[in-house]
């Protein structure tokens, strides 16, 4: 994360009011006396610890605040609290204003900003679910043994045949009105309903495939060994090289104009067109990332013993807060 200080842009505002003008990520430190302001803001930012986004109102600090305003940079992302206790989380997607991940013990939660959880019954029983998707209206989960369900609101889910047999599939995407499942032994099929399904050449040879995403005409599929292919049409794929080397690529998203890769010790990558990769920090550590979504101008990223994070996107903001004293101010003894 980018540190740095910065000084209150002149005018903007009444008078004795802070006006800032951030052009990077980071945490900055003021020292504010105790009162009641008028908080706004262009962008996300933490403010005192609570988020603002806009005409935020009336916010009441105490006196000498340290570290009081936080800016998301590209490579931040933030810890939440997933409802998955120390379960693996091991796909999350974005649809029709839900988030909804999945993980092992069939264990669902929903969400409808990335932060606050609710666990779901998944039809999954205790069976790992591995992969979620949505498109056209419909949410799609796959997992173990070829289970495949699906659902029209991410709660109430109907189990469907998926083609697989007694395969386990480990991930699912959609794009171009086309869903498109990949699984073990280099086994992809693609099914325009999310209820008929047919088996594809996927390039992967007897490779696994865990992940697959679509974006801007782009299929991205993503497997063991760093293998990732790409392909137009969900039926003929291309070889790519990863940015990942022999290491193990767990999932694949596509929002923002941007595709995002991720896999083992924390591996972040992302890419503008699905061919040239850009390794980030993930925020991870050396934490596996099992899945990646984006929705609702949000990446969501999860991954071992229930670890999920949130970041607003990998490009360095700019943005301009004001802090206007709206009471007179107490001083603190």
């Amino acid at each position: 994360m980018s540190v740095a200080s910065f000084p209150p842009a002149e005018g903007g505002g009444g008078a004795g009011g802070f006006y800032y003008n951030i052009t990077a990520g980071g945490t900055y430190t003021v020292n504010l006396a105790a009162g009641l302001y008028d908080v706004r803001s262009t962008a996300p930012i933490t403010v005192g610890g609570v988020a603002v986004n806009g005409d935020m109102g009336l916010l009441n600090y105490p006196s000498g605040i340290a570290s009081l305003i936080a800016v998301p940079a590209f490579e931040d992302f933030v810890a939440r609290t997933s409802g998955f206790g120390t379960n693996n989380i091991n796909g999350v997607t974005f649809g029709d204003g839900l988030y909804v991940a999945v993980g092992d013990s069939g264990t669902l939660t929903t969400s409808s900003d990335g932060i606050t959880w609710t666990t779901r019954t998944s039809g999954f029983g205790t069976t790992g679910i591995r992969g979620v998707t949505h498109g056209d209206g419909l949410y799609v989960a796959v997992g173990a043994s070829g289970t495949l369900t699906t659902s029209a609101d991410g709660i109430t889910w109907t189990t469907r045949t998926s083609g697989f047999g007694s395969t386990a599939i480990r991930g699912v995407g959609f794009g171009n009105g086309l869903y498109v499942a990949v699984g073990n032994s280099g086994t992809l099929t693609t099914s325009p309903d999310g209820i008929t399904w047919t088996t594809r050449t996927s390039g992967f040879g007897a490779t696994t495939i865990i992940g697959v995403a679509h974006g801007d005409g782009l299929y991205v599929a993503v497997g063991d060994s760093g293998t990732l292919t790409t392909s137009p049409d969900g039926i003929t794929w291309t070889t790519r090289t990863s940015g990942f080397g022999a290491t193990t690529i767990f999932g694949v998203t596509h929002g923002d104009g941007l595709y995002v890769a991720v896999g083992v010790s924390g591996t972040l990558t992302t890419s503008p067109d699905g061919i040239t990769w850009t390794t980030r920090t993930s925020g991870f550590g050396a934490t596996l990332i099992i899945g990646v979504a984006h929705g609702d101008g949000l990446y969501v990223a999860v991954g071992d013993s229930g670890t999920l994070t949130t970041s607003p996107g990998f490009v360095p903001i700019t943005a301009a807060l004001s802090l206007e004293p709206k009471l007179p101010l107490i001083t603190l003894p």
